[in-house]
């Protein structure tokens, strides 16, 4: 696989470049004044060591060499378990826009240019597993690129750690050795219950043989922040450095890579992070946090994200990373299943193009269709709301799908880990439709998904918001020249379409391309929305209503009527004429008004996107077997006489047919299997 350097990343190494040679050279003044101190001893010509990471940060920023848009925001400093400064640099890169490959290509140059070395210790720390497994299998595969430029940088002698990994001095000496660690496994919540600050026996190398007092006290002198038994009271009472992986880092110092840095900005966080004592950290993120300061009776200092270089969102489009435009489908139909079933048209158009695409020019693509729900429990069908069963339910038996075809990502169940649905990007992969309901909101990644379909939106906009993110990647990081393989679709069920743009301006914020939403435009007036509550007028605001009530009187009694007993039953089946009744039945009796909307990127210079209204309806018809069903049964409630009805009409007793005329095409149902059918509609309706 090739591994090209896009425009905005090389940027983003050269600014690296300029503040690693900057800090090198600060660190070199700084330490010439530390040697000097301690030799020393005149107290009077003892001179302050400067911090050298903010006097680097000064002489870019009056180099003008700092995003513009944090030109307000001061330089915060960073310190160690010790007190030391602690060089820090923020990457803000937009989701999808190669964090991972910045991230090993910063690696080389701060071992190289600011190190001067080839070896050394890596802590690399993620957010979830999700993005902890994509992050370890892509180092661990020699082929990879990423783990190809580690080895070019070490020299073919890279060793992946886990926290449960044995570790020896020699090895970090002699290797670049990169350890992955969760964000959650750092915290010391409970310092004693956390395997890397415990006594372990297999970290070696670091710490005096047992019974040497004086070393383990050296080694407490020289860095006081490592953890000791609590020998107090006992007959050894002296400090004893505890054979932990905790300590090892704060010993050998490590290069610190925070992915998903905005996560790790609580005190508990931040305190694990810099106890570390690492010697660089460098935190990506595609939403820098900064931490305000605060008053009152415990002040706190503000502590801010030291943003070195920020990529937008058009950068990312001027690459060809992203799938724009979105379009933006809502649907305010009562049946969720035409909205799938729009999705599903969507997905069968775009599968088309992809395999005409890959016929032209050997590239892969097979799109993939997210589908939001409402509930994923097994114990919450409960027929009201939009459950993962009834949308897989409905893309087999309706849509045709093969159950391989279709995965299930929820928090019981998790299709996706199977052996076979692992690799979303692989050829031999059958996945075609993602069933979710907020499962995929982080971490998870596949430039293959090019439709959502929200039938949740209107009950979980958050959710949806986050699910943006995921079908804007676009595949291979390269644009198709196919129109329709190079944008992205929303399609949404009965919500407000004000409400989803906004849910759509806030995923692409929270995936930091928040400068291709400043100037979407939409107008509001014309997007259909959902059933609204419209208030009484003021007089009749107290006013009382009454509704007729409908009774039968036979026999002298009186009672309310039942309409299946007092009409359906007394009605002459078999001497109704049901053609007039048939040529009303609509072609999509749940169709309803919608506006296509598309959010594209302006002409205008400003790499925006605005949204704009389609001219042209895109729905196509096609034939719902479960739908014309309904339509029977609602004419004829008792399946069987319809059947039998249909069939004498149709001139043909005992093996007749009932025909159904839609878009153009004359579709023959065989009378047993329109019984069947029916039977079961009828069923699902009572």
């Amino acid at each position: 696989m090739a591994l090209r350097e896009l425009d905005y990343q090389g940027r983003v190494l050269a600014r690296l470049d300029d503040y690693l040679t900057e800090l090198a050279a600060q660190k070199t003044k700084a330490d010439k004044i530390e040697a000097a101190n301690a030799t020393e001893t005149d107290p009077d010509l003892i001179r302050p060591v400067p911090d050298f990471p903010l006097k680097t940060w000064q002489v870019l920023r009056t180099a003008g060499k700092l995003p513009d848009s944090r030109a307000d925001i001061p330089y915060s400093p960073r310190q160690d378990g010790m007190g030391r400064s602690v060089p820090n640099a923020v990457f803000k890169v937009p989701t999808g826009g190669g964090k991972t490959f910045l991230a090993v290509a910063a690696l080389s140059k701060i071992f190289g240019r600011y190190l001067g070395r080839q070896t050394g210790f890596v802590l690399w720390i993620v957010p979830n597993e999700a993005i902890y497994a994509q992050t370890k299998r892509q180092l661990t595969d020699r082929q990879h690129p990423y783990r190809q430029l580690l080895d070019v940088l070490s020299g073919q002698r890279v060793r992946l750690l886990e926290k449960d990994d044995h570790l020896d001095a020699r090895e970090v000496a002699s290797h670049l050795c990169l350890m992955l660690l969760m964000l959650q496994s750092s915290n010391r919540e409970n310092k004693d219950a956390l395997k890397m600050f415990r006594d372990r026996g297999d970290v070696q190398g670091f710490f005096p043989p047992e019974g040497d007092q004086d070393a383990h006290a050296l080694a407490r002198e020289k860095t006081p922040n490592l953890d000791i038994y609590d020998l107090a009271g006992s007959a050894y009472a002296w400090p004893q450095v505890k054979d932990s992986l905790g300590n090892a880092l704060r010993l050998i110092r490590p290069v610190v890579v925070m992915d998903e840095g905005h996560k790790a900005v609580s005190e508990l966080a931040f305190a694990t992070l810099y106890g570390f004592n690492p010697c660089f950290v460098l935190e990506l993120t595609a939403t820098p946090k900064d931490v305000l300061p605060t008053t009152g009776k415990k002040p706190k200092p503000g502590r801010f994200a030291n943003v070195l270089v920020q990529v937008q969102g058009a950068d990312l489009d001027r690459e060809g990373m992203i799938k724009m435009p979105l379009n933006l489908d809502p649907r305010s139909g009562a049946d969720w299943r035409n909205t799938l079933a729009a999705a599903l048209e969507r997905l069968r158009a775009l599968d088309e193009a992809a395999r005409n695409f890959q016929a032209d020019s050997g590239r892969y693509i097979r799109p993939i269709l997210l589908t939001q729900v409402e509930r994923t429990g097994a114990d919450q069908r409960d027929g009201a709301h939009v459950h993962a069963l009834d949308a897989k339910e409905w893309l087999i038996a309706v849509g045709g799908l093969d159950e391989a075809e279709i995965a299930i990502k929820t928090a019981d169940t998790n299709d996706l880990a199977a052996p076979e649905n692992q690799d979303l990007l692989s050829p031999t992969n059958r996945v075609r439709v993602i069933i979710t309901k907020q499962a995929l909101q982080e971490g998870w990644d596949c430039p293959f998904a090019y439709v959502l379909c929200a039938l949740a939106a209107s009950q979980n906009l958050s959710a949806t918001t986050q699910l943006v993110g995921r079908i804007l990647r676009q595949p291979h990081a390269q644009k198709t020249s196919v129109a329709a393989l190079d944008e992205s679709y929303v399609l949404t069920h009965h919500a407000d379409t004000a409400k989803v743009v906004e849910a759509i301006k806030q995923g692409l914020e929270a995936d930091g391309m928040g400068d291709l939403v400043r100037a979407i435009r939409t107008n509001d007036a014309a997007n259909p929305k959902g059933p609204r509550t419209v208030a009484r007028r003021a007089a009749f605001a107290k006013t009382d209503i009454y509704l007729p009530k409908v009774l039968r009187v036979a026999d002298g009694e009186v009672r309310e009527l039942d309409y299946e007993q007092d009409i359906l039953f007394a009605l002459d089946w078999l001497g109704l004429d049901v053609s007039p009744l048939v040529a009303k039945i609509p072609a999509n009796a749940q169709a309803a008004e919608r506006q296509l909307q598309r959010f594209r990127l302006s002409d205008e210079g400003d790499e925006r996107v605005v949204a704009e209204v389609a001219d042209a309806s895109t729905e196509v018809l096609h034939f719902d077997m479960a739908h014309a069903v309904r339509m029977v049964t609602d004419i004829i409630p008792n399946a069987l006489v319809g059947a039998g009805h249909c069939g004498r009409r149709a001139g043909r007793p005992g093996g007749a047919r009932f025909r159904f005329y839609s878009a153009g095409r004359v579709v023959g149902l065989d009378r047993r299997r329109t019984a069947r059918l029916a039977g079961r509609g009828a069923q699902r309706q009572g």
